[in-house]
């Protein structure tokens, strides 16, 4: 599902609507934005009478309109526009691909680096790089593609393959951890598929990532960390375990716990504290209250937010904790 009816116009659009190359231009400091060369997206209501065919537009009910966001959400944004700009124009023989196709099934984008805006898809016959879209020459399957909501795109076990073998590995994990958590498709699933369909490069790329999926964690935020602790060496950490004192009292549930080491993982998601019917204060105290619980039961506990995902800092520190505390506990048996 493409979530988003954005309303993209073509120059020849609006010249048949009997504009001409001066209240295009106007309409770019009110009403359009340019996507790029000959082709805009409709992104407020705009009160000028001349702008009047942009506005019905605006107004529709279909329509949704760019909102005025910042950072990764209008990158997301910005990416869900293009692959509407491009439903009709796609290159001959070319399926939408990649990140293009998640968004297409619904499926997470775990985050797009700045500068790293741009439409996906594959084609048997020819790879090129257009102004906004990237064009992958790769030999398809036809039962590897299909149409959804009228939009050619491949289906949801060979797009997760070509992000496991195109995308990094932390960002390979986020999406299939989020799919097999959603039912979407079935580990097994796909590593038959991927022992059925071989690629020339890329096998070992795909078989880390399959290696790496654990539908237990609950966030992209959490996959991403849990990659993280892979890469950095930092040992024994298991997702959403219960942690209990010694008389048996349920302290909580943690993102990521060493229990050997006594170390626990939290990602710091500010969200948590905004949900629906509850007081955001109240959430907090709560917070504050259960780790200070666990830490006078002798867990440390590491808060991690989500820039620290792309530093290597914190993730050094855990792993020096656990380094310490492991040798502590194995002199304590000795």
């Amino acid at each position: 599902m493409l979530e988003g009816m954005y309303v993209c116009l073509s120059t020849a659009a609006l010249l048949a609507a009997g504009w001409d190359r001066h209240p295009i231009k106007a309409a770019e400091r009110c009403c359009l934005r340019r996507l790029e060369r000959g082709r805009y997206v409709v992104t407020v209501e705009c009160s000028d009478p001349s702008h009047n065919f942009v506005s019905a537009i605006a107004t529709a009910p279909s329509t949704t309109l760019p909102k005025d966001s910042t950072g990764l959400r209008r990158r997301l944004e910005d990416l869900r526009i293009l692959v509407r700009s491009y439903v009709d124009r796609l290159p001959p023989d070319a399926v939408f691909s990649h990140r293009s196709a998640l968004i297409v099934h619904g499926l997470p984008v775990p985050y797009i680096d700045p500068g790293d805006v741009f439409a996906e898809s594959v084609s048997p016959h020819s790879g090129v790089r257009l102004a906004n879209m990237l064009v992958r020459r790769r030999s398809r399957d036809f039962a590897a593609q299909e149409i959804i909501e009228g939009l050619p795109v491949t289906t949801v076990v060979q797009t997760l393959l070509d992000i496991a073998r195109d995308y990094p590995l932390a960002f390979s994990v986020a999406v299939l951890d989020s799919a097999v958590r959603s039912s979407a498709v079935t580990v097994d699933e796909l590593r038959s598929y991927s022992v059925s369909h071989p690629v020339r490069t890329g096998t070992r790329k795909i078989v880390n990532a399959l290696e790496n999926v654990d539908a237990r964690r609950e966030s992209v935020a959490e996959s991403i960390c849990a990659v993280r602790f892979v890469e950095y060496s930092v040992p024994g950490f298991e997702p959403q375990i219960e942690v209990r004192d010694e008389n048996g009292i349920h302290l909580g549930r943690t993102d990521f716990a060493n229990e050997r080491a006594k170390v626990i993982a939290e990602f710091d998601g500010a969200g948590k504290y905004h949900l629906e019917g509850s007081d955001p204060q109240e959430t907090f105290e709560r917070e504050r209250r259960r780790e200070y619980a666990l830490r006078n039961e002798g867990w440390l506990v590491f808060r991690i937010r989500w820039s620290d995902l792309f530093s290597a800092d914190l993730f050094l520190r855990i792993g020096e904790a656990v380094r310490r505390r492991l040798i502590m506990d194995d002199r304590s048996r000795s």
